[in-house]
C-alpha cells in the first residue's frame, strides 16, 4: 500500500487536478475552475501517492451542514483507501461544525454509492435531470452527531 499524503490544494496542482476531473467526469465542471480561483483556506484537499496528485476533495461548509461537492480518483489508484483517506480527513476538519455531511452521486454510478454507503452515508431522496446530460442524482447524508435523526 503506497503512502499517501493528504494536504491542501496549491494552485501549482491546478493541471494535475483538471486532468483527473476531465478523465472521470469527461465533462468540465465550471464549480472547480471557481474553487480554484479564489484558493479557499479549507475544503479543498488533494492526495499525493508515489510522487503525484491521485485524488481530491473539494467540500464546503454552510451553517450546520458540511457539503462535499466534488470527490475523485485517479482510475489506476483506485481500491487503494485514497478516497477514505481524503473523506475521513475533510470530515475531522469539520468536526465540531457540522451535524452531517451531505453529497450528490450520479443514480446510475453504483460504484461510488457503495464507497459512500461504506462511509455511512445513507440515500434521503433523488434529484432528478441533476447534471447537465439529464442524468438523475441521489441524495446521500451522514449524520455527524448522534443528535441529527432522518425519518
Amino acid at each position: 500500500m503506497p503512502l499517501i499524503n493528504i494536504r491542501p490544494f496549491e494552485l501549482s496542482d491546478s493541471r494535475d487536478v483538471l486532468e483527473i476531473e476531465e478523465a472521470i467526469f469527461n465533462e468540465p465542471n465550471p464549480l472547480l475552475y471557481q474553487v480554484m480561483e479564489s484558493l479557499p483556506a479549507e475544503g479543498f484537499i488533494v492526495a499525493e501517492c508515489e510522487g503525484v496528485i491521485c485524488g481530491y476533495l473539494v467540500g464546503t461548509i454552510f451553517m450546520d451542514e458540511a457539503r462535499v461537492l466534488l470527490l475523485a480518483v485517479k482510475e489506476n489508484f483506485r481500491n487503494r483507501k485514497i478516497g477514505t483517506e481524503l473523506m475521513n480527513t475533510f470530515i475531522s476538519s469539520i468536526q465540531g461544525r457540522a451535524n452531517m455531511v451531505r453529497l450528490e452521486v450520479r443514480s446510475n454510478n453504483l460504484a461510488a454509492q457503495t464507497f459512500y454507503f461504506k462511509m455511512g452515508f445513507r440515500f434521503i431522496g433523488i434529484v432528478k435531470n441533476y447534471y447537465k446530460n439529464g442524468d438523475s442524482a441521489y441524495i446521500m447524508v451522514k449524520p455527524l452527531d448522534r443528535l441529527t435523526l432522518f425519518l
